[in-house]
């Protein structure tokens, strides 16, 4: 039995081996044929014309877009957390008939090796007519590009033209590295799959200035104060000459006589009371007073002794 088994099977095996070939080369085709169709269809999806310059294809069954381009007075700088910059877009129907749903698109590339703009460091709003600034809303294409997306649309004629505005700001956080960005645009219809002409601004991006300097006006206010001292010590030179001077001629009033005026009566009272020692005068007067104390004492013991007897 089990001789009977082992050679069945390799009896088998021819087949088998010639099944596992069929099967790795059909994995190799697809596998390869995936390769080749991944890097195409990748490059298609994320293909931009806008950053090349989109090529006008008037093959008859394509409908083609009107053109798009900034106007001359479009802006050239934008602050960093400053105030908005405006643009405008100018669509030109060239189409060879009436457009509806025309709209302008408007993205936001970085160029270079600096960190690239994302939508939390933009903000783009579109003047609608009527209805005043309308913000956009913001997203990321496959190429890296912010894009704004207008919800405004309108009809234009053959051979028309029509003009919008479009104003961006940076928000003061967007990347420090960046010193520039390009503004793209180009326009759609309700029916178009071929772009016009684009357009492409290159943006510079400037920053405000630093605060340090105005933070030294606080150290300039200090010089002021440091001359306050001399005011102070001029009424002070003048006083003091004054305050010696005025005994002087109180004196020289008192010593004269009684003659002096009665307002110089006020300064001849402190050198008086100033004289706290012993006078030659005050003697006698305390005698005298002391005899009349005495004779005033025997009267009345005389007194007394007549009205005994």
């Amino acid at each position: 039995m089990r001789a009977s088994g082992i050679s069945a099977f390799t009896k088998n095996a021819p087949s088998v081996s010639r099944r596992s070939k069929i099967v790795g080369l059909a994995a190799t085709l697809l596998l390869g044929g995936a390769v080749q169709l991944l890097p195409a269809d990748t490059a298609w999806a994320c293909a931009d014309g806008r950053l090349t310059g989109g090529a006008v294809v008037h093959d008859g069954i394509h409908p083609v877009a009107p053109d798009a381009a900034f106007t001359a007075d479009s802006a050239g700088t934008v602050d960093a957390g400053g105030a908005w910059a405006s643009f405008g877009v100018s669509i030109h129907n060239t189409t060879g008939g009436t457009q509806s749903g025309v709209r302008p698109s408007f993205g936001v590339h970085s160029p270079g090796r600096a960190k690239a703009l994302q939508p939390q460091d933009v903000r783009v709003e579109m003047l609608v007519p009527g209805g005043g600034w309308e913000p956009l809303k913001l997203s990321v294409n496959c190429t890296g590009v912010v894009e704004a997306e207008p919800a405004y649309r309108q009809r234009l004629d053959d051979g028309g033209t029509a003009v919008v505005r479009i104003r961006l700001a940076l928000t003061a956080g967007a990347p420090k590295d960046r010193t520039d960005l390009q503004v793209l645009t180009d326009s759609h219809t309700a029916t178009s799959e071929t772009p016009g002409l684009t357009d492409r601004r290159t943006v510079k991006i400037s920053r405000p200035a630093a605060e340090p300097t105005g933070r030294t006006i606080p150290t300039g206010k200090a010089t002021p104060t440091a001359k306050a001292p001399a005011p102070v010590a001029t009424p002070t030179s003048t006083v003091a000459p004054a305050a010696v001077a005025a005994p002087a001629p109180a004196t020289a009033v008192a010593a004269t006589g009684p003659a002096a005026s009665p307002a110089a009566v006020p300064p001849a009272a402190p050198a008086r009371l100033a004289e706290t020692g012993g006078s030659h005068g005050t003697g006698p007067l305390v005698g005298a007073g002391g005899a009349l104390v005495l004779l005033g004492a025997g009267g009345v013991l005389a007194a007394r002794r007549r009205a005994r007897g």
